[in-house]
């Protein structure tokens, strides 16, 4: 009887829960988003390589919230040079593989094709060791390119498919600026990220890059993590990483850190305190107009109760008992806000695919949420139900009868 109470009036009931689909939906994305953000800085943390550390000049989670902290630290805090690189490789050397990487954008051209914006990324020999890229085709690069500043490169594999879409770019060369580089190897693909390709890059040796681009004006990324062989945990990679990093720049034990470390482990911990605090402002407010949707379920509930006065009274007076009529108009307000639950996560599922196809990067709609969406439709639905079906019990059988 409440689904056909329900059906025999759906523009009314339409109108009723538009409000429980509307925050049912975003309550929905606004999981779904987060997820994904989450999954996406996770997947930024695997990227970094298991056990890596990474020390910058400055690192954006360290200043959590105060962006201007973080320009100002870009700004005062001094570079990180080549020599407190080789300073600090020969004071930890010994147990760690310690690595270096510039980087900078420039075109990249072989004969009449030209790719724009590719990063350039000037490392040490060890970089393949230290980072996710890995050669599928060629070879890596060595030390001896380093020392000697030899102009070779390894391209990704955006670079090798434009600019040689019909050959083997292996011992051919390309003009990165205005400089000729001999190809030596091809990276296997790392993919996209946010709708945005990982494989438009070209990595040459150190030394070259600093020749070219100089290496004084500009702070440079120190990576290590823990030698082949070694047990040393990633704690102590950090660490060690961490003091090598102060006697190299003479800090004293009461001076602050005057760089930025950075591990897998606290770039998820950064990500954390970002979706918590986003979470701690959206929820709240999808929660009030919830709150909102659920008082008009009441009125417009309320408003059915007055009008089906009568056949209350009918279906009292033929034995029908007050716990009837009460659960009748509970399952009623229940159908209704489960039914505008249900929209609510569709249509968000729709909007999540629809971004995940426009980004190309993974989105879905979390189980919990789902969960969450039902369970919070339906106890709407029952909380704000409570008191029209109260009042519907409470007719008088009488009373009801002769109301026209």
């Amino acid at each position: 009887m409440a689904g056909g109470a329900i059906l025999s009036h759906r523009l009314r009931s339409g109108l009723t829960v538009i409000g429980i689909v509307i925050g049912i939906a975003v309550v929905t994305l606004v999981a779904s988003l987060l997820e994904g953000a989450q999954g996406f800085i996770n997947d930024t943390a695997a990227g970094l390589g298991p056990g890596i550390v990474r020390i910058d000049k400055a690192s954006f989670q360290d200043f959590i919230g105060d962006a201007q902290a973080f320009a100002e630290a870009r700004a005062k805090r001094p570079d990180i040079t080549i020599d407190e690189f080789r300073g600090l490789r020969q004071r930890i050397g010994d147990r760690l593989e310690v690595g270096a990487r510039l980087d900078a954008v420039l075109p990249v051209q072989r004969g009449n094709r030209t790719l724009k914006g590719i990063g350039i990324q000037g490392g040490t020999a060890n970089l393949a060791e230290l980072t996710t890229v890995r050669v599928e085709r060629g070879r890596q690069l060595t030390d001896f390119d380093d020392e000697y500043r030899r102009q070779v490169c390894i391209i990704g594999k955006d670079v090798d498919e434009y600019l040689f879409p019909d050959a083997d770019p292996l011992g051919r060369k390309i003009k990165l600026g205005g400089t000729e580089y001999e190809v030596v190897g091809v990276a296997a693909p790392l993919g996209s990220s946010i709708g945005a390709s990982q494989d438009g890059f070209v990595q040459i040796p150190l030394g070259a890059f600093s020749r070219v681009f100089g290496s004084r004006s500009r702070s440079i990324t120190i990576l290590t993590r823990a030698k082949a062989g070694l047990a040393v945990s990633n704690d102590e990679v950090e660490e060690l990483t961490r003091i090598g990093m102060r006697l190299e720049r003479g800090l004293q034990p009461g001076n602050d850190d005057n760089f930025s470390v950075v591990t897998a482990k606290s770039i998820a911990a950064f990500a954390g305190r970002i979706t918590a605090v986003v979470g701690l402002v959206l929820f709240p407010l999808t929660g009030i107009a919830l709150v909102v949707a659920g008082v008009v379920v009441m009125n417009m509930m309320l408003a059915s109760v007055s009008e089906r006065t009568r056949e209350i009274g009918i279906r009292l007076a033929i034995g029908a008992r007050r716990s009837d009529i009460l659960l009748q108009f509970l399952v009623e307000s229940t159908l209704l806000t489960l039914t505008g639950g249900l929209l609510g996560v569709l249509i968000a599922g729709g909007l999540v695919w629809l971004a995940g196809s426009l980004t190309g990067y993974q989105l879905s709609v979390p189980l919990w949420a789902l969960l969450l969406a039902i369970g919070v439709s339906s106890l709407i639905g029952t909380i704000f139900g409570v008191v029209p079906a109260r009042r519907a019990s409470r007719l008088d059988p009488i009373e009801a009868l002769r109301r026209e």
